[in-house]
């Protein structure tokens, strides 16, 4: 090897011209190929497309979206940017004429070694690859349609917003063990196919698996909780949910954790173990409840009635019917206070939007009694000095002017 690479560098010392001549057309090919991947590989695709029946959509779907078309190019030029190098080294110092012999030598050694491995184990590995990916690709496509299908046939008469949020959840998390599962099942085929015995390596897996089992419990419990978690659908990502003593908004969930962010934009790594409640605030429809507190020397008639109108005008504003599927209206008088009378308000929204409406109504509420004059109480103080001490300090104030 050594001996190759010095007659390389003596030929290309020896003949400049020829070396430099050669790399300018090995560039230029390189190039043109290079540049004309794309088109070649998109006019293959356009050419399955209209080949495959419309009746595939599965397999043209990915096609049109580029999900292989990116790929295969990355691919491809690779291949060709490897094999110009190898076929430019061999073609130039052949072409010079001074190292045939020892380019010939070295190019049976290595086709040798290069045939040996690509006829076994080479082969046997990519036999065992490709049908690997081909089924994650097909699961990554169908695997989606599949738990989309399946919910909605069970939750039909749920919203559109939550359907998505559960066909989300699910996705992400049977997709995460679908590709764990490739991944190792193809790990452990392709080292036996390579010549590696597997047997020492199972057998130390599982006094390891004996360990991790003994030493972590508590990533046993989180992940058999997850399980359960998801499939009783307790709650999903996008849901407003409080467990283990935090609320927040859940930005993801998996087998062993939950993520939470709460309103202070803080992100909170919750273990699924250590959740005993999980109070979902956002599933299926969300209740407004507020509780509106008005003087004691008001008309509750007329108060209920300005607060039913505020609720229905509210509702039947377009900025806001959408999210509204019951009008807020009062429930009851629920309470005499120090300062006041507690009449309870609820209503009905789509999930998360509940925050939204009630802070809306409290505004419009607000307006509407300053505008009929209905007032709403806060604490008053009221000093008193009492009889005697006053007059007193007034006849002493008296007697000294005198």
């Amino acid at each position: 090897m050594q001996d190759y690479w010095m007659s390389i560098q003596e030929s290309i010392a020896a003949h400049p011209i020829w070396f430099i001549t050669w790399t300018v057309i090995l560039l230029v090919t390189l190039i043109s190929t290079w540049a004309m991947i794309p088109v070649v590989t998109k006019k293959t695709f356009s050419w399955i497309e209209r080949t495959v029946p419309g009746d595939y959509p599965s397999l043209i779907q990915p096609i049109q979206s580029n999900e292989i078309q990116r790929p295969v190019i990355k691919t491809l030029r690779f291949m060709i940017a490897l094999g110009a190098l190898v076929i430019g080294v061999i073609t130039f110092t052949a072409g010079i004429g001074d190292n045939q012999e020892a380019i010939w030598a070295l190019a049976r050694e290595f086709g040798l070694v290069i045939v040996n491995w690509v006829s076994g184990p080479g082969l046997h590995s990519v036999i065992v690859i490709f049908p690997a990916y081909l089924i994650y690709r097909f699961a990554k496509h169908l695997i989606p349609i599949f738990i989309n299908d399946r919910v909605r046939k069970a939750s039909e008469e749920d919203l559109e917003t939550e359907i998505e949020k559960h066909v989300e959840t699910l996705t992400s998390v049977l997709m995460t063990g679908t590709s764990v599962a490739i991944l190792t099942i193809t790990f452990l085929l392709v080292m036996a196919q390579l010549g590696i015995n597997l047997a020492p390596l199972l057998a130390a897996a599982g006094v390891v698996g004996i360990a991790v089992g003994f030493g972590a419990q508590s990533l046993v419990r989180d992940i058999f909780s997850g399980i359960f978690i998801i499939l009783e659908n307790q709650y999903r990502v996008g849901d407003v949910v409080s467990v283990a003593g935090t609320v927040g908004l859940v930005e993801d969930i998996n087998l062993r954790r939950t993520v939470l962010r709460d309103i202070d934009y803080i992100q909170h790594f919750i273990p699924n173990g250590e959740i005993k409640t999980a109070s979902n605030y956002t599933k299926t429809k969300s209740r407004v409840h507020i509780n509106i507190n008005v003087a004691y020397k008001e008309d509750l008639d007329h108060v209920i009635t300005v607060l039913n109108r505020v609720g229905n005008e509210l509702a039947e504003d377009p900025d806001w019917s959408d999210d509204i599927l019951d009008a807020p209206q009062v429930l009851r008088v629920d309470n005499f206070g120090d300062s006041g009378i507690d009449i309870k308000v609820i209503g009905e929204t789509v999930p998360i939007r509940q925050w939204d409406v009630m802070g809306q109504f409290r505004l419009r509420v607000k307006k509407a009694f300053d505008e009929v004059g209905i007032e709403i109480p806060f604490p008053h103080v009221t000093l008193y000095w009492g009889v005697g001490e006053p007059n007193v300090v007034a006849v002493q104030q008296a007697d000294s002017n005198q």
